[in-house]
């Protein structure tokens, strides 16, 4: 049986729930803006327009907080499953990765180029595609829990 270091899969569990939990936020957050924010198209840099933006609603700034802190929870998750070697953490992490990185590029692209709904719905359906790939991290979690750890260590 291959040993596995619980300790780096209780980093991964709480890596997981951190995830989950931004996510959701992050879903309620877009909601927000696109039912109660009024987003004028503008044109300039990127950051005179996400200075404008910011500045226009607290709930487009804290989309924008929320996106990056999203980003870094996903390289956390990349460097615990490197650091426990198992392919599925590896290639959930990869997923994952991709996938906030595409809702991000969605999201710069949606400011920039007239909010159009293509590249709304891409940050919304890359966004699910990440909770799609975490979630299934739970999945193998509970397998290693159940089938590849030590009887008197657990995740919890």
């Amino acid at each position: 049986m291959m040993k596995i270091d619980v300790l780096q899969l209780k980093w991964i569990l709480r890596t997981t729930i951190a995830f989950l939990a931004l996510v959701t936020l992050q879903f309620w957050l877009g909601m927000s803006i696109n039912l109660e924010v009024d987003l004028p198209a503008r044109s300039g840099t990127f950051f005179s327009l996400l200075q404008y933006y910011a500045d226009l609603s607290i709930f487009v700034l804290a989309h924008v907080v929320v996106g990056i802190l999203l980003l870094a929870t996903s390289l956390v998750y990349l460097f615990f499953a490197l650091r426990v070697h198992l392919r599925a953490f590896l290639i959930i992490s990869g997923v994952g990765i991709v996938a906030i990185a595409s809702a991000i590029i969605n999201g710069l692209l949606f400011l920039l180029y007239g909010q159009s709904f293509g590249n709304s719905i891409g940050m919304a359906m890359s966004a699910v595609s990440a909770l799609i790939a975490y979630s299934a991290g739970l999945y193998y979690l509970g397998i290693y829990r159940a089938h590849g750890l030590p009887a008197d260590r657990s995740l919890s």
